[in-house]
């Protein structure tokens, strides 16, 4: 039996809507539908595991590291698990001496290289905590949704490499998490001067 997954469900996502298509799928033996299904509760109960500890890990983080907490939760993007995931594999974010520390650290270095009309990603370091940034680069797409002045900045520059991009978007989450740390503040997001900024002949404003 040959099944094509949908264009909107290509990806490493399994959405709930991708998941509802696949049970929606008619089988032509009960043995291919039972092989399914079976996956399919095996997912369910790991993604029922996967609430479980994520909510656990933010309840202790809000109890033990509730400042630093809500600062990090401030900035667009992160979310429970992310925030739990930065405090769990980073710590005290202050023992960093600088911000380029902590992102060389974390393994995003922003470039962006390019070689005979060939651009090339340098935001990936070999050195890194390898599963926070992927946590953080993740975020960065949900943060350029989200957030007016990041969605400028990948417009504006739109029809290079996405991946090089989507890094340096990382990176300025990176810096947010060292400037609300470090400075006590939450991250604020400043819809008007985004909105003015992106209405000046293409001239957006860029900061962190």
């Amino acid at each position: 039996m040959s099944i094509s997954v949908p264009e909107e469900y290509d990806n490493a996502n399994w959405s709930k809507a991708f998941i509802e298509w696949i049970r929606a799928i008619r089988w032509q033996s009960s043995e291919g539908a039972l092989s399914m299904e079976s996956k399919l509760v095996v997912l369910e109960c790991l993604h029922k595991e996967f609430l479980h500890i994520t909510n656990e890990l933010a309840k202790y983080y809000r109890t033990h590291h509730k400042e630093d907490y809500y600062l990090l939760r401030s900035i667009p993007g992160f979310g429970r698990l992310v925030v739990s995931a930065i405090l769990s594999e980073l710590g005290d974010i202050r023992r960093f001496t600088n911000e380029s520390e902590l992102s060389n650290y974390i393994g995003v270095v922003p470039g962006l290289h390019s070689s005979g009309g060939t651009e090339k990603a340098l935001g990936i370091t070999p050195r890194c905590r390898s599963l926070l940034r992927s946590y953080i680069i993740e975020a960065a797409w949900i943060a350029m949704r989200r957030d007016p002045e990041l969605q400028a900045y990948y417009r504006k520059h739109q029809g290079k490499n996405s991946k090089s991009v989507i890094v340096k978007i990382a990176h300025k989450l990176i810096r947010r998490m060292w400037s609300v740390i470090r400075n006590k503040q939450p991250y604020i997001i400043n819809y008007q001067d985004s909105l003015e900024n992106s209405t000046k002949s293409g001239k957006v404003k860029q900061t962190a």
